[in-house]
Protein backbone atom coordinates (compact mmCIF):
# COMPACT_ATOMS: atom_id res chain seq x y z
CA UNK A 1 0.00 0.00 0.00
CA UNK A 2 0.96 3.40 -0.55
CA UNK A 3 1.99 6.15 2.49
CA UNK A 4 0.97 9.23 2.59
CA UNK A 5 2.81 12.13 2.94
CA UNK A 6 2.02 12.53 6.68
CA UNK A 7 2.94 8.60 7.52
CA UNK A 8 6.04 7.89 5.85
CA UNK A 9 7.67 5.33 8.38
CA UNK A 10 10.66 6.80 9.98
CA UNK A 11 9.83 10.46 9.69
CA UNK A 12 10.18 11.09 12.81
CA UNK A 13 13.51 9.39 12.84
CA UNK A 14 17.03 11.72 12.32
CA UNK A 15 18.80 10.93 9.40
CA UNK A 16 21.86 8.59 10.18
CA UNK A 17 24.74 10.17 8.79
CA UNK A 18 26.66 7.40 8.09
CA UNK A 19 23.73 5.89 6.12
CA UNK A 20 24.01 9.00 3.60
CA UNK A 21 27.59 7.82 2.73
CA UNK A 22 26.46 5.04 0.75
CA UNK A 23 22.93 4.11 0.75
CA UNK A 24 21.00 5.39 -1.92
CA UNK A 25 17.29 4.28 -2.48
CA UNK A 26 14.57 4.94 -5.09
CA UNK A 27 11.76 7.01 -3.99
CA UNK A 28 8.18 8.36 -5.65
CA UNK A 29 5.63 10.76 -4.68
CA UNK A 30 2.54 11.15 -7.26
CA UNK A 31 -0.99 11.03 -7.63
CA UNK A 32 -3.09 9.52 -10.28
CA UNK A 33 -6.56 9.13 -11.61
CA UNK A 34 -7.14 6.82 -8.49
CA UNK A 35 -6.15 9.69 -5.25
CA UNK A 36 -8.12 12.91 -7.04
CA UNK A 37 -10.29 14.41 -9.26
CA UNK A 38 -9.16 15.67 -12.28
CA UNK A 39 -9.60 19.10 -11.36
CA UNK A 40 -6.95 18.18 -8.37
CA UNK A 41 -4.81 17.05 -11.28
CA UNK A 42 -4.51 19.39 -12.97
CA UNK A 43 -3.10 21.61 -10.35
CA UNK A 44 0.08 19.48 -10.48
CA UNK A 45 0.15 18.70 -14.03
CA UNK A 46 3.61 19.07 -15.21
CA UNK A 47 4.54 20.94 -18.68
CA UNK A 48 8.09 20.59 -20.01
CA UNK A 49 9.03 24.42 -18.81
CA UNK A 50 8.24 22.96 -15.12
CA UNK A 51 9.83 19.88 -15.52
CA UNK A 52 13.21 21.87 -16.40
CA UNK A 53 12.50 24.39 -13.08
CA UNK A 54 11.84 21.26 -10.90
CA UNK A 55 14.92 19.77 -12.16
CA UNK A 56 17.02 22.54 -11.99
CA UNK A 57 15.19 23.16 -8.15
CA UNK A 58 16.50 19.90 -6.61
CA UNK A 59 19.79 19.25 -8.09
CA UNK A 60 20.16 23.11 -6.28
CA UNK A 61 20.33 22.46 -3.04
CA UNK A 62 18.59 19.09 -2.20
CA UNK A 63 19.61 15.26 -1.25
CA UNK A 64 18.06 14.19 -4.28
CA UNK A 65 20.72 13.81 -7.15
CA UNK A 66 18.41 12.12 -9.86
CA UNK A 67 15.00 12.62 -11.41
CA UNK A 68 12.75 11.55 -13.85
CA UNK A 69 8.65 13.10 -13.84
CA UNK A 70 6.21 11.76 -15.59
CA UNK A 71 2.94 13.87 -16.22
CA UNK A 72 0.07 12.46 -18.37
CA UNK A 73 -3.67 12.97 -18.50
CA UNK A 74 -4.00 10.65 -15.62
CA UNK A 75 -1.31 10.88 -13.17
CA UNK A 76 1.87 13.19 -12.14
CA UNK A 77 4.75 11.04 -10.58
CA UNK A 78 8.03 12.16 -9.66
CA UNK A 79 10.39 9.42 -9.36
CA UNK A 80 14.04 10.41 -7.37
CA UNK A 81 17.55 9.08 -6.49
CA UNK A 82 18.19 10.64 -2.86
CA UNK A 83 20.45 9.56 -0.33
CA UNK A 84 17.51 9.25 2.73
CA UNK A 85 14.22 8.73 1.62
CA UNK A 86 12.47 10.86 4.10
CA UNK A 87 14.68 14.40 3.28
CA UNK A 88 14.18 12.86 -0.40
CA UNK A 89 10.00 12.98 -0.21
CA UNK A 90 10.33 16.66 1.55
CA UNK A 91 12.22 17.45 -1.01
CA UNK A 92 10.19 16.87 -3.62
CA UNK A 93 7.32 18.16 -1.89
CA UNK A 94 9.00 21.61 -1.42
CA UNK A 95 9.88 21.32 -4.86
CA UNK A 96 5.79 20.69 -5.93
CA UNK A 97 5.26 24.26 -3.69
CA UNK A 98 7.77 26.19 -5.70
CA UNK A 99 7.66 25.48 -8.66
CA UNK A 100 3.46 24.20 -9.22
CA UNK A 101 2.62 26.97 -6.71
CA UNK A 102 0.75 24.31 -4.83
CA UNK A 103 0.16 24.12 -1.06
CA UNK A 104 1.21 20.49 -0.72
CA UNK A 105 -0.81 20.27 2.65
CA UNK A 106 -3.90 20.73 0.44
CA UNK A 107 -3.11 17.22 -1.70
CA UNK A 108 -2.50 15.67 1.37
CA UNK A 109 -5.35 12.75 0.73
CA UNK A 110 -4.21 12.56 -3.07
CA UNK A 111 -0.77 12.29 -3.16
CA UNK A 112 0.84 8.66 -2.20
CA UNK A 113 4.37 8.03 -1.61
CA UNK A 114 6.48 4.73 -2.33
CA UNK A 115 10.34 4.09 -1.39
CA UNK A 116 12.83 0.79 -2.33
CA UNK A 117 11.20 -2.36 -3.62
CA UNK A 118 7.72 -0.59 -3.91
CA UNK A 119 8.69 2.33 -5.62
CA UNK A 120 9.83 0.09 -8.30
CA UNK A 121 7.41 -2.24 -8.35
CA UNK A 122 5.19 0.98 -8.95
CA UNK A 123 7.05 2.25 -12.30
CA UNK A 124 6.91 -1.29 -13.80
CA UNK A 125 3.44 -2.12 -12.89
CA UNK A 126 2.51 1.89 -14.45
CA UNK A 127 4.83 1.27 -17.74
CA UNK A 128 3.12 -2.20 -18.59
CA UNK A 129 -0.41 -0.60 -18.10
CA UNK A 130 -1.35 -2.00 -15.01
CA UNK A 131 -1.99 1.18 -13.08
CA UNK A 132 -3.44 2.78 -15.82
CA UNK A 133 -7.32 3.99 -16.02
CA UNK A 134 -7.76 1.54 -19.44
CA UNK A 135 -6.37 -1.56 -17.99
CA UNK A 136 -3.42 -2.61 -20.20
CA UNK A 137 -3.25 0.03 -22.34
CA UNK A 138 -0.11 0.06 -23.86
CA UNK A 139 0.48 4.43 -24.85
CA UNK A 140 1.40 5.21 -20.97
CA UNK A 141 4.71 3.38 -22.49
CA UNK A 142 5.49 6.08 -24.82
CA UNK A 143 4.36 8.27 -22.38
CA UNK A 144 6.94 6.86 -20.13
CA UNK A 145 10.02 6.22 -22.46
CA UNK A 146 9.12 10.55 -23.54
CA UNK A 147 9.36 11.45 -19.84
CA UNK A 148 12.85 9.25 -19.28
CA UNK A 149 14.37 10.44 -22.38
CA UNK A 150 13.28 14.40 -21.51
CA UNK A 151 14.95 13.85 -18.57
CA UNK A 152 18.15 12.49 -19.73
CA UNK A 153 17.96 15.56 -21.84
CA UNK A 154 18.31 17.99 -18.97
CA UNK A 155 21.29 15.45 -17.41
CA UNK A 156 18.93 14.80 -14.85
CA UNK A 157 19.79 11.05 -14.93
CA UNK A 158 22.55 9.24 -14.01
CA UNK A 159 23.26 4.92 -14.06
CA UNK A 160 20.69 4.23 -11.49
CA UNK A 161 17.69 5.35 -12.87
CA UNK A 162 18.46 4.49 -16.45
CA UNK A 163 18.45 1.20 -14.86
CA UNK A 164 15.60 1.60 -13.28
CA UNK A 165 13.55 3.27 -16.41
CA UNK A 166 15.35 1.30 -19.24
CA UNK A 167 14.34 -2.01 -17.28
CA UNK A 168 11.11 -0.78 -17.05
CA UNK A 169 10.57 -0.14 -20.34
CA UNK A 170 11.87 -3.55 -21.57
CA UNK A 171 9.74 -5.38 -18.90
CA UNK A 172 6.03 -3.59 -20.65
CA UNK A 173 7.31 -4.32 -23.97
CA UNK A 174 7.77 -8.13 -22.65
CA UNK A 175 4.33 -7.79 -20.67
CA UNK A 176 3.17 -7.10 -24.43
CA UNK A 177 4.38 -10.02 -26.11
CA UNK A 178 4.26 -12.42 -23.56
CA UNK A 179 0.71 -11.79 -22.07
CA UNK A 180 -2.69 -10.72 -23.07
CA UNK A 181 -3.14 -7.98 -21.20
CA UNK A 182 -3.55 -5.87 -24.27
CA UNK A 183 -5.22 -7.85 -26.27
CA UNK A 184 -7.92 -6.20 -27.82
CA UNK A 185 -7.03 -3.18 -25.53
CA UNK A 186 -8.40 0.03 -25.86
CA UNK A 187 -7.49 3.84 -25.03
CA UNK A 188 -9.31 6.44 -23.40
CA UNK A 189 -9.62 8.20 -26.73
CA UNK A 190 -10.99 4.96 -28.00
CA UNK A 191 -13.90 4.95 -25.53
CA UNK A 192 -14.54 8.32 -26.37
CA UNK A 193 -14.96 8.15 -30.13
CA UNK A 194 -17.10 4.88 -28.93
CA UNK A 195 -19.34 6.53 -26.81
CA UNK A 196 -20.10 9.58 -29.02
CA UNK A 197 -21.05 6.60 -32.04
CA UNK A 198 -23.40 5.32 -29.61
CA UNK A 199 -25.34 8.65 -30.13
CA UNK A 200 -24.93 9.56 -33.76
CA UNK A 201 -24.97 6.25 -35.24
CA UNK A 202 -22.38 7.32 -37.83
CA UNK A 203 -19.34 10.02 -37.95
CA UNK A 204 -20.30 9.96 -42.14
CA UNK A 205 -20.74 13.86 -43.51
CA UNK A 206 -20.16 15.28 -39.93
CA UNK A 207 -17.07 18.11 -39.46
CA UNK A 208 -14.38 17.73 -37.11
CA UNK A 209 -12.08 19.69 -35.28
CA UNK A 210 -8.85 18.69 -33.88
CA UNK A 211 -6.88 21.13 -31.32
CA UNK A 212 -3.60 20.05 -30.96
CA UNK A 213 -1.44 17.77 -32.92
CA UNK A 214 0.24 15.66 -30.14
CA UNK A 215 -0.09 11.48 -29.72
CA UNK A 216 -3.51 11.79 -28.30
CA UNK A 217 -4.96 13.70 -31.17
CA UNK A 218 -3.52 11.67 -33.36
CA UNK A 219 -5.14 8.28 -31.70
CA UNK A 220 -8.51 10.02 -31.29
CA UNK A 221 -8.53 11.32 -34.73
CA UNK A 222 -7.33 7.58 -36.16
CA UNK A 223 -10.40 6.36 -34.39
CA UNK A 224 -12.61 8.50 -35.74
CA UNK A 225 -11.03 7.96 -39.45
CA UNK A 226 -11.48 5.04 -39.20
CA UNK A 227 -15.09 5.26 -38.35
CA UNK A 228 -15.42 7.05 -41.52
CA UNK A 229 -15.15 10.62 -40.03
CA UNK A 230 -13.82 12.34 -43.56
CA UNK A 231 -14.14 16.29 -43.22
CA UNK A 232 -11.57 16.70 -40.47
CA UNK A 233 -9.73 20.20 -39.73
CA UNK A 234 -6.69 20.16 -37.43
CA UNK A 235 -5.08 23.33 -35.56
CA UNK A 236 -2.23 23.40 -33.13
CA UNK A 237 -0.03 26.19 -31.82
CA UNK A 238 2.79 24.34 -33.72
CA UNK A 239 1.71 24.68 -37.66
CA UNK A 240 4.26 21.95 -39.38
CA UNK A 241 2.93 19.25 -36.47
CA UNK A 242 -0.90 20.37 -37.91
CA UNK A 243 0.36 20.02 -41.33
CA UNK A 244 2.16 17.21 -40.26
CA UNK A 245 -1.31 15.44 -39.13
CA UNK A 246 -3.49 16.61 -41.43
CA UNK A 247 -1.68 15.17 -44.02
CA UNK A 248 -2.08 11.84 -42.47
CA UNK A 249 -5.70 11.76 -42.48
CA UNK A 250 -6.60 13.78 -45.42
CA UNK A 251 -7.75 16.53 -43.67
CA UNK A 252 -6.93 20.75 -43.86
CA UNK A 253 -5.07 23.06 -41.08
CA UNK A 254 -6.65 26.08 -39.62
CA UNK A 255 -4.87 29.12 -38.38
CA UNK A 256 -4.62 28.63 -34.49
CA UNK A 257 -5.44 32.08 -33.65
CA UNK A 258 -8.88 32.03 -35.83
CA UNK A 259 -9.53 28.16 -34.42
CA UNK A 260 -13.29 29.78 -32.61
CA UNK A 261 -13.95 31.04 -36.06
CA UNK A 262 -14.73 27.55 -37.62
CA UNK A 263 -16.69 26.45 -34.16
CA UNK A 264 -20.21 27.04 -35.81
CA UNK A 265 -19.62 24.24 -38.55
CA UNK A 266 -17.85 21.91 -36.11
CA UNK A 267 -20.04 18.93 -35.10
CA UNK A 268 -16.92 17.06 -33.26
CA UNK A 269 -14.29 18.92 -31.09
CA UNK A 270 -11.20 17.08 -30.15
CA UNK A 271 -8.77 19.03 -27.35
CA UNK A 272 -5.32 18.08 -26.36
CA UNK A 273 -3.05 20.78 -25.62
CA UNK A 274 -0.59 22.00 -23.02
CA UNK A 275 -2.23 25.19 -22.34
CA UNK A 276 -2.41 26.00 -19.13
CA UNK A 277 -5.31 27.56 -19.51
CA UNK A 278 -8.99 27.41 -20.98
CA UNK A 279 -9.15 27.30 -24.55
CA UNK A 280 -12.54 27.42 -24.73
CA UNK A 281 -15.22 29.44 -22.21
CA UNK A 282 -19.44 28.52 -21.47
CA UNK A 283 -20.17 31.75 -22.63
CA UNK A 284 -18.03 31.13 -25.88
CA UNK A 285 -19.44 27.72 -26.45
CA UNK A 286 -22.73 29.28 -25.77
CA UNK A 287 -22.62 32.02 -28.96
CA UNK A 288 -21.42 29.70 -31.09
CA UNK A 289 -24.63 27.31 -29.93
CA UNK A 290 -26.75 30.29 -30.82
CA UNK A 291 -25.37 30.26 -34.55
CA UNK A 292 -25.49 26.39 -35.01
CA UNK A 293 -29.27 26.87 -34.10
CA UNK A 294 -28.57 24.38 -31.11
CA UNK A 295 -27.41 21.88 -33.71
CA UNK A 296 -25.80 19.11 -31.30
CA UNK A 297 -22.14 19.11 -30.35
CA UNK A 298 -19.26 16.34 -29.15
CA UNK A 299 -16.34 17.79 -27.44
CA UNK A 300 -13.64 15.29 -26.34
CA UNK A 301 -11.44 17.23 -23.86
CA UNK A 302 -8.36 14.42 -23.39
CA UNK A 303 -5.58 17.27 -22.05
CA UNK A 304 -4.48 17.84 -18.54
CA UNK A 305 -5.45 20.86 -17.51
CA UNK A 306 -8.95 20.46 -19.16
CA UNK A 307 -8.93 22.50 -22.71
CA UNK A 308 -12.58 23.14 -22.36
CA UNK A 309 -14.33 24.83 -19.28
CA UNK A 310 -16.41 21.79 -17.85
CA UNK A 311 -19.33 24.32 -17.60
CA UNK A 312 -20.13 23.95 -21.32
CA UNK A 313 -22.19 20.56 -20.01
CA UNK A 314 -24.92 23.30 -18.90
CA UNK A 315 -25.73 23.99 -22.35
CA UNK A 316 -28.19 22.10 -24.55
CA UNK A 317 -26.84 19.61 -27.13
CA UNK A 318 -23.45 20.07 -25.82
CA UNK A 319 -22.23 16.46 -25.04
CA UNK A 320 -19.07 16.83 -23.22
CA UNK A 321 -16.36 13.90 -22.45
CA UNK A 322 -13.50 14.72 -20.31
CA UNK A 323 -11.26 12.50 -18.21
CA UNK A 324 -13.55 12.23 -15.60
CA UNK A 325 -16.21 11.15 -17.48
CA UNK A 326 -14.31 8.37 -19.46
CA UNK A 327 -12.85 7.16 -16.21
CA UNK A 328 -16.64 5.50 -15.69
CA UNK A 329 -16.54 3.60 -19.23
CA UNK A 330 -12.74 2.66 -18.60
CA UNK A 331 -13.38 0.99 -14.86
CA UNK A 332 -16.19 -1.60 -17.14
CA UNK A 333 -13.17 -2.42 -19.26
CA UNK A 334 -11.25 -3.28 -16.50
CA UNK A 335 -13.68 -5.72 -15.05
CA UNK A 336 -13.71 -7.21 -18.42
CA UNK A 337 -9.43 -7.91 -18.62
CA UNK A 338 -8.92 -8.16 -14.92
CA UNK A 339 -8.65 -11.59 -15.19
CA UNK A 340 -6.00 -11.53 -18.02
CA UNK A 341 -3.65 -9.22 -15.88
CA UNK A 342 -2.79 -12.17 -13.57
CA UNK A 343 0.36 -13.16 -15.88
CA UNK A 344 1.60 -9.71 -16.43
CA UNK A 345 1.50 -8.86 -12.38
CA UNK A 346 3.55 -12.09 -11.72
CA UNK A 347 5.98 -11.18 -14.81
CA UNK A 348 6.18 -7.21 -13.71
CA UNK A 349 6.86 -8.54 -10.01
CA UNK A 350 9.67 -10.88 -11.12
CA UNK A 351 11.06 -8.18 -13.68
CA UNK A 352 10.93 -5.66 -10.43
CA UNK A 353 12.87 -7.84 -8.13
CA UNK A 354 15.45 -8.32 -10.73
CA UNK A 355 15.63 -4.78 -10.78
CA UNK A 356 15.90 -4.63 -7.17
CA UNK A 357 18.50 -7.29 -6.49
CA UNK A 358 20.98 -4.90 -9.38
CA UNK A 359 20.28 -1.48 -7.90
CA UNK A 360 21.42 -2.93 -4.30
CA UNK A 361 24.67 -4.89 -5.78
CA UNK A 362 25.41 -1.02 -6.78
CA UNK A 363 25.59 0.06 -3.08
CA UNK A 364 28.06 -2.21 -2.48
CA UNK A 365 30.70 -1.99 -5.41
CA UNK A 366 31.83 1.18 -4.43
CA UNK A 367 32.95 -0.14 -0.44
CA UNK A 368 34.15 -3.42 -2.12
CA UNK A 369 36.65 -1.18 -4.74
CA UNK A 370 37.18 1.18 -1.20
CA UNK A 371 38.07 -2.34 0.35
CA UNK A 372 40.46 -3.21 -2.56
CA UNK A 373 41.76 -0.18 -2.64
CA UNK A 374 42.76 -0.01 1.20
CA UNK A 375 44.05 -2.90 1.04
CA UNK A 376 45.90 -2.71 -2.20
CA UNK A 377 47.56 0.31 -0.59
CA UNK A 378 49.02 -1.57 2.57
CA UNK A 379 49.87 -4.70 0.72
CA UNK A 380 52.26 -1.89 -2.15
CA UNK A 381 53.28 0.11 1.32
CA UNK A 382 54.60 -3.03 3.02
CA UNK A 383 55.90 -5.19 0.01
CA UNK A 384 58.17 -1.98 -1.62
CA UNK A 385 59.48 -1.61 2.24
CA UNK A 386 60.54 -5.42 2.37
CA UNK A 387 61.89 -4.94 -1.37
CA UNK A 388 63.56 -1.73 -0.25
CA UNK A 389 65.10 -3.24 3.08
CA UNK A 390 65.62 -6.97 3.58
CA UNK A 391 65.29 -8.29 -0.44
CA UNK A 392 66.95 -5.58 -1.90
CA UNK A 393 69.19 -7.68 -4.08
CA UNK A 394 66.13 -9.43 -6.13
CA UNK A 395 66.90 -8.85 -9.90
CA UNK A 396 63.58 -7.98 -11.47
CA UNK A 397 62.00 -10.74 -12.02
CA UNK A 398 62.38 -11.98 -8.73
CA UNK A 399 60.61 -8.68 -7.35
CA UNK A 400 57.73 -9.32 -9.90
CA UNK A 401 57.55 -12.67 -8.36
CA UNK A 402 57.39 -10.99 -4.88
CA UNK A 403 54.49 -8.65 -6.48
CA UNK A 404 52.62 -11.23 -7.42
CA UNK A 405 52.90 -13.53 -4.50
CA UNK A 406 51.70 -10.42 -1.94
CA UNK A 407 48.86 -9.58 -4.91
CA UNK A 408 46.98 -13.38 -4.82
CA UNK A 409 47.47 -13.67 -0.78
CA UNK A 410 45.48 -10.23 -0.61
CA UNK A 411 42.68 -11.24 -2.96
CA UNK A 412 42.87 -14.69 -1.55
CA UNK A 413 42.26 -13.18 1.80
CA UNK A 414 39.81 -10.11 0.40
CA UNK A 415 37.35 -12.84 -1.69
CA UNK A 416 35.38 -14.57 1.25
CA UNK A 417 34.29 -11.17 2.75
CA UNK A 418 33.64 -9.96 -0.80
CA UNK A 419 31.29 -12.81 -1.25
CA UNK A 420 29.54 -12.74 1.13
CA UNK A 421 28.51 -8.65 1.07
CA UNK A 422 27.46 -8.82 -2.05
CA UNK A 423 25.46 -12.16 -1.09
CA UNK A 424 23.86 -10.21 2.28
CA UNK A 425 23.38 -6.81 -0.54
CA UNK A 426 20.10 -8.98 -1.51
CA UNK A 427 18.78 -8.93 1.92
CA UNK A 428 16.42 -6.32 3.86
CA UNK A 429 19.25 -5.66 6.56
CA UNK A 430 22.08 -5.18 3.87
CA UNK A 431 22.82 -1.52 5.51
CA UNK A 432 24.01 -3.17 8.70
CA UNK A 433 26.69 -5.45 7.12
CA UNK A 434 27.88 -2.32 5.07
CA UNK A 435 27.79 -0.69 8.11
CA UNK A 436 29.81 -3.42 10.12
CA UNK A 437 32.57 -3.38 6.59
CA UNK A 438 33.33 -0.21 6.74
CA UNK A 439 33.41 -0.14 10.83
CA UNK A 440 36.31 -3.46 10.60
CA UNK A 441 38.21 -1.61 7.51
CA UNK A 442 38.10 1.74 9.06
CA UNK A 443 36.99 2.45 5.20
CA UNK A 444 36.15 6.41 5.21
CA UNK A 445 33.12 8.04 3.41
CA UNK A 446 35.04 10.18 1.49
CA UNK A 447 36.63 6.75 0.47
CA UNK A 448 33.53 5.23 -0.37
CA UNK A 449 32.47 8.75 -2.32
CA UNK A 450 35.55 8.64 -3.91
CA UNK A 451 34.23 5.15 -5.71
CA UNK A 452 31.38 5.89 -6.60
CA UNK A 453 32.52 8.69 -8.75
CA UNK A 454 34.87 6.39 -10.30
CA UNK A 455 31.92 4.03 -11.06
CA UNK A 456 29.37 6.32 -12.40
CA UNK A 457 31.89 7.81 -14.62
CA UNK A 458 33.18 4.22 -16.09
CA UNK A 459 29.06 4.04 -16.83
CA UNK A 460 28.00 7.81 -18.13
Amino acid sequence: MPQSVNTVAGKNRSPDPNEARYSMQIIVLGINHKTASLETREKVAFADKHKAEAYTYLFGSSPVSQCVIVSTCNRTEIYALTAHAVSGRDALLKMLANVRGDNYCDLENCLYYYSGIEAVSHLFRVTAGLDSMVLGETQILGQVREAYEKAVEQDAVGKELHGLFQQAIRCAKKVQTETRINHNSVSVSYIAVEMIKKELGSFEGLKVLVIGAGKMSRLTLKHLHELGARDIRITSRTHRRAKNLAANFNGRTIDFSRKKETLPAIDIIISSTGAPHLLLRKEELAAVMEQRNHKPVFIIDIAVPRDIDPAVRELENVFLYDMDSLQQAAESNRLEREKDASAARTLVASEAENFQAWFKTLEVVPVIRALRQKADQIRRLETDRCLENKLNRLNDKEKLAVENLTRSIMNAILKEPILRIKDKALQRHESEHIRSLLYLFDLKGEQVQEEKAVCRKEVN
